[in-house]
């Protein structure tokens, strides 16, 4: 095969890897789509494990040595098979920490140690360049042997070129780690298909060749290999190199970006394992065929490396080696790749980042995260130059094999390192050093050094004790073995002395101290800012900040957000730092950030468990729209197939499955997904009902979260729908039905109506007819008790008594049944307390004295808005109360303050009530029984009543034997003046009150020979009459009317005044009725009129006739 051809191949394959990625990248929505395509994906790309090493030295490896090719593939497939929860518990490990390289990983869980990030990455560096360099030689030495020229030094320099062009392009285009490069990984997948299908098919020339060679040549090719395969071979290098290799397949800087950064959640490692384990025994069983055809076919075993393009070449299969070629070019190719950008991820972050620090004060938004993807690009280049320079030094004579187990070797250093911190956190950084720089030294002493020291300076260092290959003359081991025992054997033997001395660790290194100073939120967000944007900074810290003191949820957020550029430990240590250069001390905020991340993992764990435990489907979408946290029952709702749910896979793949299983009714699908990406991208809460194909209704809720993202409920609301199917149903036969009962409820309504008038009546009409002839009757007796004397006083003192307890009993009885039906209507007025208390004690203070107690009047300050006429109702039950059951003492009215309510109290010193009968005292018929008293236990009843229409409250107080307190507690108005009481008629003189001419109006004969027998017992000349004829008939020379207010006829009182007042204008009148009618209250108050409620007691008729009882001065 000519060079142009070639080197045109390799072209091809570099342009195809670049249209893989670019095409990925371009359409990442739709690869996104399929979950098993990205899955096996992934698994394949973890094949870059086997570079061109296995490619082309594995062969090489067992005609020499045997035995000890097989290691690189058994370490590995063991672990993958036998160690699932060591990988699941470091998957888990990974992503708590967040991690996006090993050093980040180890050094997080090394109290967040820069120096211990900075020692793994300087040996990572050290250990990967050789191995970078070993693809460049394989790719320089493949050119050599197909084109049949030198021209592996040119070839190596532009394979250098074109893999620096490719990973700046698809490992480094932007400045946060956490960005994933679909792209990377499927080209990567891709170049591993290459790899094994070349590999096959060498494989199948090598058979053929072995099918058809003759039997001598066969035998020959198995003597060797029998040789070499004998168990005697079997050495301390087989088990060195298993030890060295098995954890190589996660340690490795690109195992360690494939399997773990590039993982779309935490268990895509575990799941991938079995398919990485075939792949690596594929690889290996493909070894024997072709070493065994080229051991046959070719003399001696300094070509061995090159055997997978030699035996298609002898066979004259063109195209095979061609293929051959590409396979070998293609594992370089990918291994160079992805150890480069992982490397310069690391060394850009720890090794270069404080520099960065120390050259400027810029914190203008990003300039740091630009600056460290420059960075990062820049390293990726030093980094290939490198080891194009050590691929220049190393010998000739050195293997692509034992090349290979001189990186594995410098991984091996921080490999216990990685373990433990799989295994716990928080662990002493001290030990960590002290091993890693023991380890380090000795490594590249014994194994790094010597491939590229010259001969002469081997020679010289071996003459003494200090020979590279044989330290101290100890032993015969191979270079490997001597240089593994003795790097790794002090590094672990360190770490355990150190460690068991307990060395307290030292304070997080300050990076920062001179040059920043952190003290506020504001300021923290500045700093933030010049990593990530300040837009995303403005975003992830909303509300005000400046002077706002740091908490431990900012600290933390500033820290996740800068390890997104720099990674963890760089930024832990920086926000460490910029927290204590300001006003914090060293301990707090290592407390704080270690509280935070505690706090962090905790809230987790809570968070996957209260998801699990709630009925609804629960979903959480990132800024980026990416799936980060769902629940069980999120799954069973919607039937998403296992491999499509898994962290990191776009919202959109799942709105896409939905849509396609006709959750959003027909359409484009495209159109649907677009539509609800940009419901959340403008970030509207929603609540809405879909009904699936299935009959099922699921209710879905959403709203944005603080700093970006979406959280979503979905609940299974098909029963409650039903019903609610089922109720509109119902509603909807009973529509007809309400129209139906519309208008019986009218009719019902119109009866009800006429019958609430006709009870108003009755009652009006009860309070009339019940209590007039109790009202003749109290005159009669009052007219008796004039002309009685001893004994038969006595008797008409207790009938007349009697009377007045049936009075009282009646009278109450109607309140009570007119205020319950609705019947009284209180009108409010302000009302001045003082006067009205001091009227109210005056009117009581006659009964007071016949029972011989003390009634006083307290401070009555004050104004109320209340119904003048039951206020009066209920402080008079209340003052009658307090002296019918006070034997002896005094009984005090007053009012005073409580906030805006003003507390009238009525106090005795009467008998008491017992606590236990302070609930029933307000119910009818109830009386206490301690004292004989008259009553029937009304009163309280009709007070509570009336307090209630009048919008106050009652309470008491009592001690039995000391007294009680009722205090009747109305909303206090401003005060505004006393109001007047009602007065009567303007009289222009008083006269005495015998002698006077009183015109007696009443249309029941029994009240007017009542009224006129008591009148004349005074002696007063009382005129009887019946209806407004009579009265005008008879008025010409009488002082003073008695009018009743319910006359015959539709007549009334009022009217008959006015119609005698139009005769004689200035003529008193006294209105005496059982009606207690609002409207009624109103005239006779407009008309000047005083009103006496039936039955009348004969004593207040009496003062009442001596205050109007005044000759008419005529003109």
């Amino acid at each position: 095969m000519s060079l142009d051809l070639a080197a045109a191949f390799a072209l091809l394959l570099i342009v195809v890897l670049f249209a893989v990625a670019a095409l990925v990248e371009a359409r990442g929505e739709r690869v996104r789509a399929a979950p098993r395509l990205r899955h096996w994906a992934y698994t394949l790309a973890l094949g870059v494990y086997c570079s061109s090493w296995t490619f082309y030295g594995a062969v090489g490896s067992a005609v020499r040595d045997g035995w000890v090719y097989l290691p690189i593939y058994l370490g590995p497939i063991l672990l993958l098979l036998g160690a699932p929860r060591f990988l699941k518990r470091l998957s888990h490990a990974v992503s708590d920490e967040q991690a996006a390289t090993v050093s980040d990983f180890i050094a997080a869980r090394f109290g967040h140690d820069v120096i211990v990030a900075r020692l793994v990455t300087i040996i990572a560096l050290l250990g990967t360049v050789p191995y970078i360099a070993l693809q460049l030689r394989s790719i320089g030495t493949a050119f050599t042997v197909v084109s049949g020229r030198e021209v592996a030094g040119g070839a190596m320099v532009a394979a250098a070129v074109l893999l620096t062009l490719f990973s700046i392009l698809f490992a480094a285009r932007r400045f946060e780690l956490a960005g994933r490069s679909e792209g990377l990984l499927f080209a990567i997948g891709f170049e591993s298909l290459i790899k094994i299908a070349a590999l096959l098919l060498v494989g199948g020339v090598a058979v053929a060749a072995l099918v058809t060679m003759p039997a001598s040549t066969l035998a020959r090719g198995e003597a060797v290999l029998v040789r070499n395969f004998a168990l005697s071979h079997l050495s301390l290098d087989f088990v060195v190199i298993f030890l060295i290799s098995a954890m190589a397949i996660i340690v490795l800087p690109r195992q360690f970006y494939m399997g773990l950064v590039e993982a779309r959640d935490r268990d895509a490692l575990v799941r991938a394992r079995l398919g990485l384990a075939a792949y690596l025994l594929a690889m290996a069983l493909l070894v024997i065929p072709i070493a065994l055809a080229g051991t046959a076919l070719f003399d001696g075993d300094h070509l061995a490396d090159i055997y997978v393009l030699l035996l298609p070449e002898s066979a004259g299969q063109g195209a095979i080696v061609a293929v051959a070629l590409l396979g070998g070019i293609s594992a370089a190719a990918a291994m160079a790749i992805v150890d480069s950008s992982a490397l310069a991820t690391m060394v850009s972050n720890d090794l270069i980042f404080p520099a960065i620090l120390r050259r400027g004060r810029e914190l203008e938004g990003g300039v740091i995260g630009r600056r460290m993807l420059l960075v990062r690009r820049l390293s990726i280049a030093g980094i290939m130059a490198l080891a194009l320079a050590w691929a220049a030094l190393v010998s000739a004579r050195e293997s692509l094999a034992s090349i290979g187990l001189v990186a594995f070797a410098a991984m091996a250093q921080f490999t216990p390192h990685l373990i433990l911190a799989v295994y716990g956190t928080n662990r002493d950084p001290w030990p960590a050093r002290a091993s890693l720089i023991t380890g380090l030294l000795l490594w590249l002493y014994t194994l790094g050094l010597p491939p590229i020291l010259p001969t002469a300076w081997l020679d010289w260092l071996g003459a003494g004790p200090l020979d590279p290959l044989h330290l101290f003359g100890i032993g015969s081991a191979s270079p490997l073995v001597h240089g593994v025992l003795w790097s790794l054997g002090a590094n672990l033997l360190v770490y355990a002395l150190v460690a068991a001395r307990r060395t307290p660790g030292g304070p997080l290194p300050l990076m920062l101290r001179a040059n920043r100073q952190v003290t506020d939120l504001e300021e923290l967000v500045q700093l933030t800012s010049s990593f990530v944007g300040q837009e995303r900074a403005n975003r992830e810290f909303s509300g005000p900040r400046s002077g706002v003191p740091i908490d431990r949820r900012s600290a933390n957020r500033a820290q996740q957000l800068i390890a997104g550029v720099v990674g963890i430990s760089s930024a832990r240590s920086l926000v460490a730092s910029a927290l204590a250069s300001g006003q914090m001390s060293l301990s707090d905020v290592t407390r704080l950030l270690d509280e935070g991340g505690h706090s962090l993992r905790f809230s987790r764990q809570l968070l996957a468990e209260t998801f699990e435990n709630i009925d609804a489907g629960i979903s959480v979408v990132d800024a980026e729209l990416n799936l980060v946290a769902w629940n069980s029952r999120y799954e069973q709702l919607f039937g998403y197939p296992p491999e499509l749910l898994r962290v990191g896979v776009p919202v959109a793949d799942l709105i896409r499955h939905n849509v396609r299983h006709g959750d959003f009714g027909p359409g484009d699908v495209e159109y649907h997904v677009q539509k609800r990406l940009e419901h959340l991208r403008r970030r509207l809460e929603h609540s809405f009902e879909r009904r699936r194909q299935d009959g099922r209704v699921i209710k879905t809720v959403g709203g944005p979260m603080s700093g970006g993202g979406y959280v979503m409920s979905f609940i299974d609301i098909t029963g409650e729908a039903r019903a609610r199917e089922e109720l509109q149903r119902t509603l909807d036969e009973l529509e007809h039905r309400v129209a139906e009962r519309t208008r019986e409820l009218s009719e019902a309504n119109r009866r009800l109506a006429k019958a609430d008038r006709e009870k108003t009546r009755f009652l009006a009409a009860a309070s009339h007819d019940l209590l007039q002839p109790l009202h003749a009757a109290r005159l009669f007796t009052a007219a008796l008790e004039r002309d009685a004397d001893g004994r038969g006083k006595d008797l008409v003192r207790q009938v007349s008594s009697a009377i007045v307890a049936a009075e009282d009993l009646l009278r109450a009885l109607l309140d009570i049944s007119r205020i319950d039906a609705g019947g009284v209507s209180p009108r409010p007025e302000r009302v001045v307390l003082r006067s009205f208390i001091a009227d109210l004690a005056e009117s009581m203070r006659p009964l007071a004295q016949e029972k011989g107690l003390d009634l006083r009047i307290g401070p009555c300050p004050g104004t109320v808005s209340t119904d003048p006429r039951l206020l009066r109702s209920v402080l008079q039950n209340l003052l009658s109360n307090a002296l019918r059951y006070t034997p002896d003492g005094a009984v005090l009215i007053g009012a005073r303050r409580r906030g805006d309510e003003w507390r009238v109290d009525v106090i005795d010193t009467g008998v008491g009530i017992a606590p236990q009968q302070l609930g029933a005292i307000f119910g009818e018929f109830t009386r206490l029984g301690e004292v004989e008293v008259e009553g029937l236990g009304l009163g309280l009843a009709l007070v509570e009543r009336i307090t209630r229409l009048l919008g106050g409250r009652i309470d008491v107080a009592s001690v039995p034997g000391k007294g009680s307190r009722f205090s009747l507690i109305l909303p206090a108005v401003p005060s505004a003046g006393e109001l007047a009481p009602i007065a009567a008629p303007d009289l222009q003189g008083r006269a005495a009150a015998g002698g006077s001419t009183i015109l007696v109006i009443d249309n029941d004969e029994r009240i007017v020979a009542a009224t006129s027998a008591l009148l004349d017992r005074l002696g007063h000349r009382p005129v009887g009459a019946r209806s407004i004829a009579e009265a005008l008939a008879r008025c010409a020379d009488v002082d003073l009317m008695l009018v009743d207010y319910q006359l015959d006829d539709g007549e009334d009182g009022l009217s008959l005044i006015n119609a005698v007042r139009q005769r004689r204008p200035h003529l008193p009148a006294l209105l005496l009725t059982a009606e207690s009618g609002e409207a009624m209250q109103v005239r006779a108050r407009a008309m000047g009129i005083p009103v006496l409620s039936k039955p009348v007691d004969p004593e207040a008729l009496l003062s009442a006739i001596a205050e109007l009882s005044v000759p008419e001065v005529k003109p």
